[in-house]
């Protein structure tokens, strides 16, 4: 009973899986004996010990480990895949290089107000692939010089939790880890949806779609979220046939209502057909002159409809990544969706257990996983980080134009029994805005009465991402208001429109001033 108890502890999968090999493994363990036994093939060795082990080598796993390794820790890094996770190899850079470049062909379109013309640019797949390629790479290496410059130890492997304060590294010859901390950071997938599923070349998800080296074709994409939408402006800047159906009753349905109208009407402008409030969409394979084919078809308020694609993108969210975790044998299960609940600082239910980023649900971004991974490992380092603020965070949609938010909108505000006003400010009055032939978007904050706290800001024009750090920070103030007022902003910018929203909307909540008497 003495050897059950103490593997349970360290090593509760095996013994749940053999418990007589279990208990044999662990009385040669108190030996520190080696050994290759049956079809575990397990290599037990001396345990190694870390002050912190880090499953995932993502936005929230490598930043977390360069800043565990800051402040002293002895760190090690497990992960499968490549380093920068998702974020870097299937996400926000190669999208971001296909959203500028697709950009980039939609110049010659813009350009004639201006009094430029000239003929269609001519795209060179090879030359973009190659491109995409070495700046993934070039980023890839700068996460390795990270590493080796902070001391931290990197594994090309996969890790799991084997009971509290234990993780094992797998592979050829497994190694048991003993870690004070465990940081986990594995990050997300696309989100199946079991009515589409996924085959890799009809049904794509957003993962698939990257690893194209071409794009032509006739493509729907389902889900009208921040990822459907660039890929429906990458598609229809690369000239294929673009389809894009939501089955809530405007596009980005979590942001602004104004956000999801304005878009929709900037990428219908585009040659993007937009379905909102798609109540049942059918989907059928089909044989056309040989090739297999998508039938979509549905029902909105506008009446039925119906298609033939060559592919669909199911771009309807993301599940964590959780398979083959261990979760269970530290006490750890998922909550709603698969993801895990956390405090403020990280932690998870289990002491020493801490998770980051796209698994511990809420905004599935990376800077927001950074921020969560950062607060994590200084709270185990004893610190007393400024506990993780969702409100905080910038949304960027990076379309063309932009749309960002950030904080509250207004109807979440007064959802919450609060008191608030707007202001806003056109982007079609901004000076910077009509240089570049922009005269659509706008600027809106959300501003508590009675304060001097702005709650919210939301937005579509150009360049309006660049100033969201700035905007998190005045947030962060109690008096932001009239630190936003009080700045001066460039000029001609587009910068320059958030400050005239923040100044109409002191201006709303401002009692005219009485006239001087004479004397």
């Amino acid at each position: 009973m003495i050897y059950e108890q103490k593997l349970r502890v360290r090593g509760g999968g095996v013994f749940r899986e053999c418990p007589i090999y279990g208990i044999i493994l662990c009385i040669l363990h108190e030996f520190s004996l080696s050994f290759i036994v049956g079809p575990y093939k397990l290599l037990i060795e001396k345990d190694e010990e870390w002050d912190l082990v880090v499953l995932g080598a993502g936005s929230a796993g490598y930043v977390g480990a360069v800043r565990a390794s800051e402040l002293g820790m002895k760190v090690l890094v497990l992960d499968p895949g490549e380093l920068g996770g998702t974020c870097l190899h299937q996400g926000c850079i190669p999208t971001k290089v296909l959203l500028e470049v697709g950009g980039r062909l939609r110049v010659c379109d813009e350009g004639s107000d201006t009094g430029v013309s000239y003929a269609r640019p001519v795209l060179d797949a090879g030359r973009l692939n190659a491109f995409r390629k070495s700046t993934v790479d070039r980023l890839s290496r700068g996460i390795a010089l990270l590493f080796k410059n902070h001391g931290v130890t990197y594994r090309k492997a996969k890790g799991r939790l084997d009971g509290p304060g234990i993780v094992l590294q797998e592979g050829e010859g497994p190694v048991r880890l003993r870690a004070r901390n465990i940081l986990l950071a594995t990050g997300s997938m696309p989100r199946l949806l079991p009515a589409i599923p996924f085959d890799g070349s009809l049904v794509l998800s957003s993962t698939d779609l990257l690893r194209r080296e071409s794009f032509a074709g006739r493509f729907a994409i389902v889900g009208g979220g921040a990822i459907g939408c660039e890929f429906a402006e990458i598609l229809s800047a690369f000239g294929c046939e673009t389809h894009l159906f939501e089955r809530e009753p405007r596009l980005l349905p979590t942001e602004d209502p104004e956000l999801g109208a304005a878009l929709e009407k900037e990428l219908s402008q585009k040659s993007v057909s937009i379905k909102t409030g798609v109540g049942r969409l059918l989907f059928e394979r089909k044989k056309q002159d040989g090739q297999e084919t998508a039938f979509l078809s549905g029902q909105t308020d506008n009446g039925e409809f119906s298609l033939t694609v060559d592919c669909v993108l199911v771009a309807v969210g993301r599940s964590p990544v959780t398979e083959s975790l261990g979760l269970e044998t530290v006490g750890l299960f998922p909550g709603t969706g698969g993801f895990l609940s956390v405090s403020p600082c990280g932690e998870t239910a289990v002491p020493g257990v801490y998770a980051a980023g796209d698994l511990a649900g809420g905004l599935l971004l990376a800077h927001k996983a950074s921020r969560q991974a950062v607060i994590a490992v200084e709270s185990m380092a004893g610190r007393s980080p400024s506990p993780y603020d969702p409100t905080r965070i910038p949304r960027v949609v990076y379309t063309h134009p932009e749309v960002v938010s950030i904080g509250l909108t207004r109807e979440e505000a007064e959802r919450e029994g609060r008191s608030v006003r707007e202001g806003r400010f056109p982007l079609l009055a901004n000076g910077r805005s009509l240089t570049m032939g922009q005269r659509r978007g706008f600027i809106k904050n959300v501003i508590e009465e009675g304060t001097e706290r702005v709650l919210g800001m939301h937005g579509i024009g150009p360049h309006l991402s660049e100033m969201m750090g700035g905007m998190a920070l005045a947030m962060g103030l109690s008096d932001g208001l009239s630190r936003l007022a009080e700045t001066v902003f460039p000029h001609p910018t587009v910068s320059e429109a958030l400050h005239e929203a923040i100044l109409d909307g002191m201006a709303a909540g401002e009692k005219p001033s009485s006239p001087g008497k004479r004397g």
